[in-house]
């Protein structure tokens, strides 16, 4: 059995979420998605500080699905987009035992010297949106593909088409904030223009 896989996967779930009234029923959407091999090897992919893609998709996705209840909006759609939101097929930080898996083909990718607008934060949405229906091609639907591909705005400069991917980049947004240790942690090529957006994001908080 590999490290990373939890068949008891609520296990691996912060308490507070898995405590949470709304739990079963967003848990009943999700457990597919949790319990496959690829997804769970997210537990495994660097994301914010010392947060893993795992923690932080699952956070996106049970936090959209709250909020859903509250603007009207797709519970399904935004339980499915948030938790597979960062679902992209290369690491973009390095973690020595993602390198030891597979002949570190999750990590080949962190060798390549790419230019600014090819870097991660402009390019994984789009790259995530491909690598969910490569695994999951059943729940392909134009709502989930469109949030998954412009999450990042207004770093693309495209905005989500629908309701639910506005949740999802309102949530994404304001975790990854939360998650930074300081504005240090922004690649200095991007650091000025961040600071203002962060700066508006916790304003707002």
């Amino acid at each position: 059995m590999n490290s990373y896989y939890n068949k008891n996967v609520i296990e691996d779930i912060d308490k507070l979420i898995v405590l949470n009234p709304f739990f079963e029923e967003w848990y009943k959407i999700v457990e597919e998605i949790l319990l496959n091999d690829e997804f769970q090897k997210r537990k495994l992919f660097n994301h914010h500080h010392n947060l893993s893609v795992w923690d932080h998709s699952i956070l996106v996705s049970f936090k959209a699905f709250v909020y859903s209840k509250y603007f009207d909006a797709d519970s399904r759609i935004c339980a499915i987009a948030g938790l597979l939101h960062d679902f992209y097929p290369d690491a973009w930080l390095y973690n020595e035992e993602l390198v030891k898996l597979e002949n570190g083909r999750y990590t080949n990718n962190l060798k390549v010297k790419k230019p600014l607008f090819r870097m991660h934060g402009f390019v994984h949405g789009q790259a995530a949106a491909d690598n969910y229906v490569r695994y999951f091609p059943h729940l392909e639907n134009k709502k989930i593909t469109n949030t998954i591909k412009c999450h990042m705005f207004p770093l693309t400069p495209i905005p989500p088409r629908y309701k639910e991917g506005y949740i999802i980049t309102m949530v994404d947004k304001l975790n990854s904030v939360r998650e930074l240790p300081s504005l240090s942690s922004v690649p200095s090529m991007v650091k000025n223009g961040a600071v203002k957006f962060v700066e508006s994001i916790k304003t707002n908080m």
